[in-house]
């Protein structure tokens, strides 16, 4: 017992297990696995949000596919079914005339969307780390099932990552990608929405001592309910909430000052309910509010140095405030948003997309 006390006093006076400017990097694996939660949430966000359609598909009488017409019309604003024009051209993408939905179309959309965010990320009795992100996506969209009295359609996407966070004593930079399913469902007024993904992710911490070098791998999921209050044909509220769970394994490695560094897994449990008011501002231009408060549960992800387990860092909730704006033309839909975050994240988070539908 005393050879014991005696090591972890010498770890705290070389600075191994304190929270100063020696000790950080020894909490780099901690650092990422709160990174990733908060990846997820971007990720899972995007997706939902390409995924549904352009704006005007929750507007009014939008959010219901309409019944065929005998003559060509077009939608008001472009509902949640991707349209095309003249199905005998290409009918395995559901080309039906604009004005029904395609519920036999193998594929009927493709987006692109990019978010940048710069941040202060602020962790409980540890130190602070400016943070910036860059996450690129990239989906395609199935054609809708008809089930009972709703729809279903199924999505992929993929992407990348590109981070880094740092202050006076530690850099780390993070590299990845991820892949993801998509599926949708809408009842009427209620909406359903799950995704799957995982990924992995290269990490190098930079510190005063050197350089290490570890990996992440994830799998995790999300669900989101969103329920469409009509007020009138053009503004719908849309109150809902988000709830995911990421799993975060690491490896263990031994750091440039010699110590082991073991790291159990992170289970990661997100919780975002939200209120997103959208309108239809004039001539196919959209815009929406948002706010969402978001949770962070985490469970596990002990260290371990050399044998000896130190307490794992926790991050604070933190809220997030969002400003939208879209446009629709002929098939294509752009549209540019920004954030910002307060709490335990502050700064902010902005981005773009593009769709195109068949």
């Amino acid at each position: 017992m005393k050879q014991t006390y005696t090591f972890i006093f010498a770890l705290i006076a070389s600075g191994a297990i304190s929270n100063g400017a020696l000790a950080s990097h020894t909490y780099a694996n901690s650092i990422v696995a709160h990174n990733i939660a908060s990846f997820q949430h971007t990720i899972t966000q995007n997706a939902f949000r390409s995924f549904a359609g352009s704006m005007g598909a929750s507007l009014g009488t939008a959010i219901t596919p309409a019944p065929a017409q005998p003559e060509r019309q077009t939608p008001m604003y472009g509902r949640a079914p991707m349209y095309g024009r003249d199905r005998s051209v290409m009918p395995q993408f559901g080309r039906n005339g604009g004005d029904t939905p395609a519920t036999d179309a193998a594929l009927n959309g493709l987006w692109l969307d990019w978010q940048h965010g710069t941040e202060d990320v602020h962790f409980n009795d540890f130190t602070r780390l400016d943070s910036d992100t860059d996450i690129i996506m990239a989906g395609i969209s199935g054609g809708q099932i008809k089930i009972n009295n709703g729809t279903s359609k199924w999505g992929l996407y993929t992407g990348y990552i590109d981070a880094a966070q740092a202050n006076n004593n530690i850099e780390i930079h993070e590299q990845g990608g991820f892949f993801g399913i998509y599926n949708g469902n809408t009842f009427g007024k209620l909406g359903l929405y799950m995704t799957a993904n995982g990924g992995v992710l290269d990490n190098t911490t930079d510190h005063t001592s050197g350089t290490d070098e570890h990996t992440n791998f994830w799998v995790g999921g999300a669900l989101n309910a969103v329920y469409n209050i009509t007020l009138d044909p053009t503004f719908t509220l849309q109150p809902g909430i988000n709830t995911g769970y990421t799993w975060i394994k690491a490896e263990n490695y031994t750091s440039a000052t010699g110590e082991l560094l073991e790291n159990d897994a992170f289970g990661m449990i997100q919780v975002s309910p939200a209120l997103r008011a959208i309108k239809h501002i004039g001539n196919n231009w959209f815009g929406a509010i948002s706010v969402q408060y978001v949770m962070t549960f985490d469970h596990g992800g002990d260290l371990s140095i050399n044998g000896t387990k130190i307490t794992p860092i926790e991050i604070d909730d933190y809220t997030e405030f969002g400003l939208s704006l879209e446009k629709t033309l002929s098939n294509f839909s752009f549209s540019a948003h920004i954030n910002r975050r307060d709490g335990a994240r502050d700064g902010w988070i902005g981005g773009a997309n593009i769709k195109f539908r068949f």
